[in-house]
């Protein structure tokens, strides 16, 4: 045998030893093993791609592989990002992921083989996010390796703001939604465990929110969809005279209300219809004329406080200010009502209305045409007036309002008006008759 055929001999069964190791490749495939693959085998297909796709997944006709083997997806740049191992599993899509190329790496070992696998299909997507949707909404599902912030939410004008998650799905603790406020500090963040179906976001101070997506490698979801936004234009509920928070109030909120001022009181106090604050971050504070805290109310776990009274405090001043955190938010707190006191010690009422009551005159609330509201807020005033006039009359010290004579002045006065009124009556009629006498 010449040397020539002794050389093709030699080179047909190398290229036959080749072609029995190589791959399978169909044209009908983007990568595929042997079927069966061989044991002790690796090998990777790279550069599987959709050149300016933003992400990207693969779909698998088959795949089959041994307890020991395993079958590896990769980004561009090598980095492992699933690994299928001791499965058998046909007609599906892998995740998304971030990028526009994927590779694949068979690994297998020495305890026996499978069928392998076929990837018959490629999808791409060209942007980071849905395009039609003003506000903000992912992808459905989000790709793995994400990162995105969405362009500001904005209610221009708007002291107060919130939104509203038609869906919100996310699939594990790597995976988080961030709401940012205008200068792009944190508000709150969402994970899996807050996921759910249409609510609102708690409100927030200002007229901006930015939303934020971060997944990982571990998983994907659903995602989210932000189809609302509502804002509020006063920082309170400005119908009432008498300060009053929105319910409920928002996140970072600061805001002290107009003074509640009642010239000529010596002391004064207010009526709370409720106080509810959601936890330590959040307070209300009551303040004298001069800025002086007087009182301030918070708790560890919140508090929940309904129809209650403040202490008297001296002067004829007082100030609330409400201060919130951002770690949530509750109903708020509503005045409906206050006492004064004047320097002769005489106590009144004044209301939303901020209007001192009268009671011969003013009516409140919905029995207000009942007779018995009508006649005891008539004898509050009638004790009143006679208190102030037995002081006058310094028959009763402004201190005394424990005594049999405080208590029952108004009967004492009304007594000595009868008996005047007799009086008068005895002598017009005397007078009468000896009028008759004469003529």
């Amino acid at each position: 045998m010449s040397k020539l055929n002794i050389f093709r001999v030699v080179l047909c069964c190398f290229l036959f030893v080749v072609l029995a190791c190589m791959p399978a490749a169909s044209s009908e495939s983007l990568a595929e093993s042997k079927h069966p693959y061989a044991n002790n085998f690796e090998y990777t297909w790279s550069n599987i791609s959709e050149p300016g796709a933003t992400e990207i997944r693969l779909h698998f006709s088959d795949l089959d592989i041994g307890r020991y083997d395993k079958l590896t997806i990769l980004d561009k740049y090598g980095n492992d990002l699933v690994t299928y191992s001791g499965i058998t599993k046909a007609d599906f899509w892998t995740e998304w992921y971030v990028g526009d190329t994927l590779g694949v790496r068979l690994i297998t070992s020495d305890q026996g083989t499978a069928y392998g696998f076929k990837i018959d299909k490629l999808e791409s997507r060209s942007g980071t996010c849905i395009s039609n949707n003003s506000l903000a909404e992912s992808y459905h599902p989000y790709a793995n390796n994400f990162e995105y912030k969405w362009p500001d939410i904005s209610k221009p004008g708007a002291t107060q703001i919130r939104i509203h998650f038609e869906s919100l799905n996310l699939a594990d603790t790597y995976d988080k939604l961030i709401l940012y406020d205008k200068y792009d500090n944190k508000l709150v963040t969402y994970s899996r465990y807050q996921s759910g179906n249409d609510f609102w976001t708690e409100w927030y101070t200002g007229d901006t929110l930015k939303v934020k997506l971060i997944t990982g490698s571990s998983g994907t979801a659903y995602g989210f969809k932000i189809d609302e936004v509502e804002g509020r234009s006063d920082m309170f509920i400005s119908n009432s005279s008498l300060p009053e928070s929105y319910h409920p109030y928002a996140n970072n909120f600061v805001y002290k209300w107009p003074d509640i001022s009642k010239p000529g009181a010596t002391q004064m106090r207010l009526h709370f219809e409720s106080l509810n604050l959601a936890d330590t971050y959040d307070k209300l504070i009551l303040y004298d004329k001069y800025d002086n805290v007087l009182k301030t109310y918070n708790a560890h776990l919140g508090i929940n406080y309904q129809d209650f009274w403040t202490e008297w405090y001296t002067g004829d001043t007082l100030k609330v200010k409400l201060i919130t955190g951002n770690s949530g938010t509750a109903y708020g707190f509503k005045i409906d009502k206050g006492e004064i006191k004047n320097d002769k010690n005489v106590t009144t009422v004044f209301t939303e209305s901020a209007k001192a009551l009268d009671p011969t005159t003013e009516k409140v609330g919905n029995n207000s045409g009942e007779y018995s509201d009508d006649l005891k807020k008539f004898m509050d005033r009638f004790h009143s007036v006679s208190v102030e006039i037995a002081v006058t009359l310094n028959i009763l010290e402004e201190e005394d309002n424990q005594s049999w004579m405080y208590r029952n002045i108004q009967w004492v006065f009304s007594g000595i008006g009868t008996s005047l009124g007799a009086s008068l009556v005895i002598i017009l009629m005397k007078r009468l008759k000896d009028k008759k006498i004469r003529q």
